[in-house]
């Protein structure tokens, strides 16, 4: 997944600490930085992985992967994060619960 989230509320965060980070990726931004996600919206389509995509995934071009993009969104109704991820769909599947 590539994340993006506004630096002045996440200020400190690094990569480093989200990949050592063993509980829920949200919980952290609550506990850490006072963040909560309170809504979120996907988009989920299915396309063609490119030869860049094949590469990085183990798969042949044109192999249908399943993208999602997520927005999250704090009180305010303001953005706090954009997740893009491409996934397999021959080992994978997506499950999606939201509250």
């Amino acid at each position: 997944d590539d994340i993006w989230l506004p630096g002045h509320m996440f200020k400190g965060l690094t990569a480093d600490r989200l990949s050592e980070y063993r509980g829920p990726m949200y919980g952290l931004f609550e506990t850490e930085f006072g963040v909560r996600m309170i809504r979120a919206e996907e988009k989920l389509r299915a396309v063609a992985a490119d030869e860049n995509d094949a590469r990085l995934l183990e798969v042949a071009p044109g192999t249908p992967l399943l993208s999602v993009e997520r927005l999250a969104f704090t009180y305010g109704d303001q953005p706090v994060e954009l997740r893009r991820g491409l996934y397999r769909t021959d080992h994978h599947y997506y499950r999606n619960e939201l509250s």
